[in-house]
């Protein structure tokens, strides 16, 4: 048996076939003076890939093999129980290793390490009684009322509530819900959500609610995650859509049948309500129980910047009414909750590079015509050593600035997440990543540690996972590096670092996003409130 360690310090230059020529250039960049430290190198390369993913990895597993001395190729041969007639290296690197499997133990104790063992979910419950402060400042119970009253209109029943992120859309809703509950007994809220996090938050919220509001002892039921449906007799039902587009397709009738006790539909992150399979469930209750009321929640309420037929259908769905945030002698209710602390002030950084795309004409044109950026283009972008370094620089510079205690930074994807933290962990930061591929106690420690409180500077990296259901006040700056056509999503990113003094943020946040010759971007908060104005009036 050999430390892996071993192996890879006498590789010399070669181990640059297990960093990355890519980001070895990069290296180069910043700091090749450190490219014959053998011990920077070997620690660099466990900052990108994990012990188990070199030698998983068949190109990888190949270049550590070949780097073993006969002897101990043999002596490896031996462990994995495989025969050769003349040359051990050849056998192993043919040898099928399963995932997970014997061999592949063995192999990761010849190289003296085994995978970390996962810690044990610690399980919530599927069926929680609260038993009954949280109050709502005058912005927030001026919106409640408005949509109280249309709610109670005969012939209407539907309504889209629309704050901007960080004004409490949440809380205003649950304090909603908490009323409608005490006036209707025996009856059933559903909150419909597309993520795990958003759904915990939801569960948290209506806590604090009903504990100040409500007027006996509820039900409320989560059904995400790894929760199966159980039926209570009122409260409320936190589901997660894909739970709940599982359950119409395995047993339409019983959420039929169900329908007649659901007396209030919300649907978080309401932009997104309009997709087939999330209206599903929706048009089968509100079908059979016509009485059923539905609210909508969104910061953004529309699903693009230029498509107007796919947002007049998001309008037409909730009969085209909307009750916007109004704050009386303001023309923008941002202007207001930044001046009275509830959000933070922004402060615009662009990050710009020296260079440009280098598009193609088709590339060009296929931007043109998606919804989004490309995959193949943002791939490319991921991968400019030049970008990449600006990214890095800018993110010294706020560290440095010693304005910043809590900096997220938004990845163009899961790659470049990861290498943008791998080379933050190199240059001795603070710095983390999580991505949808992250573990859940993994996911959820790095989170908790951010959310801290204390003095030292960390840095949150992450891909497709912080845009919605992740509240960290003390966040300070985020770092915007994905470019994107969708308003909806920079508006989410953004919105991140926006907490107010008033609510246990900050006074002010920097906002950087790298600006990309020939992607349009966006230009302030109020364009991302106002946008959607002229598809519901």
């Amino acid at each position: 048996m050999i430390p892996l360690e071993t192996v890879l310090s006498r590789m010399g230059e070669r181990i640059e076939d297990l960093i990355g020529k890519d980001h070895y250039r990069l290296l180069k960049t910043i700091d090749g003076n450190q490219l014959s430290n053998q011990k920077e190198l070997i620690k660099i390369t466990f900052n990108l890939h994990n012990k188990w993913d070199l030698l998983r990895r068949k190109e990888t597993r190949e270049i550590i093999i070949k780097s073993l001395e006969r002897s101990e190729a043999e002596e490896l041969a031996s462990i994995l129980g495989i025969g050769y007639e003349n040359s051990p290296y050849k056998a192993i690197i043919q040898k099928n290793i399963r995932k997970n499997s014997p061999s592949e133990k063995q192999l990761f104790g010849f190289f003296v390490f085994t995978l970390p063992e996962k810690e044990k979910k610690e399980k919530t419950p599927t069926i929680e009684t609260i038993t009954p402060l949280h109050g709502l400042y005058e912005h927030q119970r001026d919106a409640l009322y408005k949509v109280e009253k249309i709610l109670s209109e005969e012939g209407e029943g539907r309504v889209m509530l629309h704050m901007p992120t960080g004004s409490g859309k949440t809380r205003t809703a649950m304090n909603l819900i908490a009323r409608h509950l005490t006036r209707n007994p025996g009856s059933i809220v559903l909150w419909l959500a597309h993520s795990e996090e958003l759904c915990e938050q939801a569960v948290e919220e209506f806590d604090k609610s009903w504990s100040h509001l409500g007027d006996r002892d509820i039900s409320v039921r989560r059904f995400f995650g790894d929760h199966k449906w159980q039926e209570i007799e009122e409260g409320v039902i936190i589901a997660g859509l894909s739970k709940m587009w599982s359950k119409v397709k395995s047993a339409p009738t019983k959420l039929f049948f169900e329908a007649k006790n659901i007396s209030l539909i919300v649907f978080d992150e309401a932009h997104q309500s309009t997709a087939e399979t999330f209206q599903l469930p929706v048009k089968m209750i509100l079908m059979k129980n016509i009485n059923c009321k539905l609210l909508g929640l969104t910061a953004t309420p529309g699903r693009t910047w230029k498509d107007i037929s796919k947002d007049e259908k998001l309008s037409e769905f909730y009969n085209r009414k909307k009750v916007s945030l109004e704050v009386s002698g303001y023309s923008s209710p941002m202007d207001y909750l930044i001046k009275e602390g509830y959000l933070s002030k922004p402060i615009y950084t662009p990050i710009k590079y020296p260079g440009d795309l280098e598009l193609t004409k088709s590339e060009r044109q296929k931007i043109i015509n998606s919804l989004d950026i490309p995959s193949n283009i943002l791939e490319k972008l991921s991968e400019n050593g030049v970008r990449n370094r600006v990214i890095i620089d800018q993110i010294k510079r706020l560290v440095h600035s010693g304005k910043h205690k809590r900096i997220l930074v938004f990845g163009i994807n899961v790659k470049h997440a990861k290498t943008i933290n791998s080379f933050l962990n190199y240059l001795g930061y603070n710095s983390a990543v999580i991505t949808g591929e992250t573990d859940r106690n993994t996911r959820n420690q790095e989170i908790n540690k951010f959310k801290q409180h204390g003095d030292e500077v960390r840095i949150l990296c992450n891909y497709g996972v912080l845009t919605t259901g992740f509240d960290a006040p003390k966040t300070s700056a985020a770092v915007i590096t994905r470019p994107t056509k969708s308003l909806v999503l920079y508006s989410q990113m953004i919105g991140r670092a926006l907490r107010g003094k008033k609510v246990g943020g900050t006074i002010e946040a920097e906002i950087c996003t790298v600006v990309d010759s020939d992607l349009r971007g966006f230009r302030n908060l109020n364009e991302t409130f106002t946008n959607w104005n002229d598809v519901w009036d």
